[in-house]
């Protein structure tokens, strides 16, 4: 049990360095010896844990879209784009230094679509039950657009800080997807 608190306390000090280090440089750029450093832990304590930058990099990336995906499981699957909208700011604004790196401007743009794109079918399968009469290719340009759209959104309220609340964010996202899908 003491084991895997000091595990976990550990790996959240690598993490919490490693996000503030994303914000200052590229992934590509940060070392194994400045990320120890920052994080008060020795080399072979992150060694006996990960092998390089983008394993820790990758479990990251993993342990998000996991955890996004649980939160939004029942959302999405319920249809209501005002509750997917509302539970995707409120993760954000939880998870606030984690998305500071991941939207910040040294961040993998690709890693987001790559999480985004897990939403496309169940998108398009909700919003095939609001505009039955579209296309599935109309929907899939249609997620595209929006995909991409929310991202820029996202991007732009995390990176002023977050004044505006998750769910003023949330209702504008909603707003745009209502009115592209009124458009259609």
């Amino acid at each position: 049990m003491k084991q895997d608190h000091r595990v976990r306390l550990t790996k959240m000090m690598l993490r919490d360095s490693f996000f503030d280090l994303m914000q200052e440089k590229p992934v590509s750029k940060i070392t194994v010896k400045e990320l120890c450093d920052r994080a008060g832990v020795n080399r072979a304590t992150f060694y006996s844990h990960y092998t390089d930058i983008y394993a820790l990099y990758e479990e990251i990336e993993r342990d998000l879209a996991q955890t996004i995906m649980h939160s939004l499981s029942t959302t999405i699957n319920g249809g209501s784009l005002e509750a997917f909208s509302k539970d995707i700011c409120t993760i954000i604004a939880q998870n606030e230094k984690l998305c500071m790196a991941f939207f910040g401007e040294y961040s993998d743009p690709d890693l987001l679509l790559r999480i985004v794109d897990t939403f496309r079918e169940r998108s398009i399968a909700m919003w095939s039950r609001t505009r039955p009469d579209l296309t599935s290719s109309e929907l899939s340009r249609f997620y595209t657009f929006m995909a991409n759209g929310c991202l820029a959104i996202i991007r732009s309220w995390v990176q002023s800080g977050m004044k505006e609340g998750s769910e003023d964010i949330a209702r504008f996202i909603e707003k745009m997807a209502n009115s592209g899908l009124a458009a259609l």
